[in-house]
């Protein structure tokens, strides 16, 4: 059937492709799992009379837990959403096969892991180099304002008294910039937008495929926003977080998406079938059996073709 995946030996080359992207991929995961876990922010002081970390702390509205499994299961349900619209649309064509489709998913869900690891790459990086204090960072960290003399200006000297939030907390406390969530929900709405948009291909309607892409949009904002709501995040941090998550799901989208995901690609595989279906001679739907048609002539002692020039002769008495 055509555009199936059909087996084939695998070159050596792509061995050693495997192996280098296996070493990549722990590269990147290793350092990545380090900060996450151990990472220590830049100690940053403050000024004692800065408002803008002032802000009383509260829980998010939407944990760390919640922002990843939104990423991860929005992504799962839009890939498998667009090729089943894209099945169906090519329902009466027969030109794919469920196992093309499949490994379709797979392809835009590992580009999707591999950006994603990337953007949070950065993300620990950025958050542990700059240090910047979150804007409830005076009720997280509650420095003796007795013991600093705020005459200095910038401060960099304090300890922490509040013992009521864990370790973890007040390590966070230094991480305001840029905004995680920030750069995970546009990272994923970034993504899945030029997804829809180089893969849906449906006829039956025509602003389906901009409506999906402005809820996902719309989802990333929402998201960004309650950051600024919950004074985990200044708007700076927001915004910072917003443009490097587009930017990492435009540079991975289209330096791997649009070579493995592009809808040409699929068009060249039935093309190619097509021609090599066609090239063989042994191929049963082409072989066509030939049979003369002996009975129809009067005297079968002469050759068929002797008949057939008798026949064109009387046809056409100009020709003797």
């Amino acid at each position: 059937m055509k555009g199936c995946v059909r087996k084939r030996t695998v070159p050596y080359f792509l061995n050693v492709q495997l192996a280098v992207d296996i070493i990549i991929w722990l590269a990147i995961g290793i350092p990545l799992l380090i900060l996450f876990l151990k990472g220590y922010p830049y100690q940053a002081g403050f000024f004692c009379d800065d408002t803008s970390l002032k802000y009383p702390y509260k829980p998010s509205t939407i944990s760390d837990v919640l922002i990843f499994g939104m990423a991860f299961g929005i992504t799962t349900i839009s890939l498998l959403s667009v090729e089943i619209l894209n099945r169906l649309e090519k329902k009466t064509k027969n030109k794919r096969c469920l196992s093309a489709d499949t490994l379709i998913c797979l392809k835009g869900f590992g580009i999707f892991l591999f950006g994603f690891a990337i953007a949070q790459l950065f993300n620990e990086v950025l958050k542990n180099a700059v240090g910047r204090l979150r804007p409830n960072f005076f009720d997280v960290c509650r420095p003796n304002f007795f013991l600093i003399d705020c005459s200095h200006g910038y401060i960099t000297n304090y300890t922490c008294t509040n013992t009521e939030h864990s370790g973890t907390i007040m390590r966070n406390s230094r991480q305001s910039f840029p905004s995680g969530h920030a750069v995970f929900s546009m990272f994923t709405a970034m993504y899945l937008t030029l997804y829809i948009q180089i893969r849906l291909n449906i006829t039956y309607s025509r602003i389906l495929k901009p409506t999906l892409q402005a809820v996902l949009m719309l989802l990333s904002l929402l998201c960004s926003a309650s950051r600024i709501t919950d004074h985990m995040h200044h708007s700076s941090d927001v915004i910072a977080g917003l443009i490097l998550g587009f930017i990492v799901a435009c540079a991975v989208f289209y330096s791997l998406g649009t070579k493995y995901l592009n809808n040409r690609n699929e068009e060249n595989e039935d093309i190619n079938d097509d021609i090599e279906e066609n090239a063989n001679p042994t191929s049963k739907e082409y072989q066509i059996p030939l049979k003369l048609p002996h009975e129809n002539f009067t005297d079968k002692r002469r050759p068929p073709s002797f008949s057939l020039k008798q026949k064109t002769l009387a046809s056409n008495p100009l020709l003797v």
